[in-house]
């Protein structure tokens, strides 16, 4: 067995099932990154957001456009600093959705193991984000698809942000 075939297989069949997964609760997977990254961070602006979802300003102002147009989230009130972006009850309901089909589609690829077998494998997973420094956009980039009260002082990639 060849380590990278099997690290990039199996990393391959997460964002293959993942992608999925967000399809199937409604969102491209930028969308659901923007989503998930107002719905943490209540009051960005379109430049915050961009950093984080790697689009320019006119494209992350694209999808700021067609997330408002559904519905899922709402420009406040300009602060001279920018224009503060909040979501919806519609666009909390669509997260709420995907975080229950996200977490059936990571119960259904680690069916397979035991639970102690899982415990290990999150641990290492965990190990291995910790361990590879980053900046905070990239940080909060990394986990645009995460429900983020749910790691709470534990998140590994909290614990990667150099200081």
């Amino acid at each position: 067995m060849h380590t990278g075939n099997v690290v990039v297989a199996f990393a391959l069949t997460v964002h293959d099932r993942v992608r999925a997964a967000a399809q199937d609760a409604g969102l491209d997977p930028r969308e659901l990154a923007a989503l998930t990254l107002v719905a943490e961070h209540d009051g960005c602006s379109v430049d915050w957001l961009r950093t984080r979802v790697g689009l320019t300003q006119s494209g992350t102002v694209r999808l700021v456009d067609r997330l408002a147009g559904r519905n899922l989230l709402r420009r406040g009130r300009s602060t001279g600093r920018g224009v503060p972006l909040h979501v919806n009850p519609e666009g909390a309901a669509v997260l709420a959705s995907w975080e229950r089909v996200r977490d059936a589609t990571v119960d259904s690829l680690l069916s397979g193991l035991t639970p102690e077998q899982r415990a290990s494998f999150v641990d290492a997973v965990a190990a291995l984000l910790t361990a590879d420094p980053r900046r905070r956009p990239e940080a909060d980039a990394t986990c645009r698809t995460c429900t983020w009260a749910a790691c709470g002082q534990n998140c590994p990639v909290d614990l990667s942000v150099a200081p």
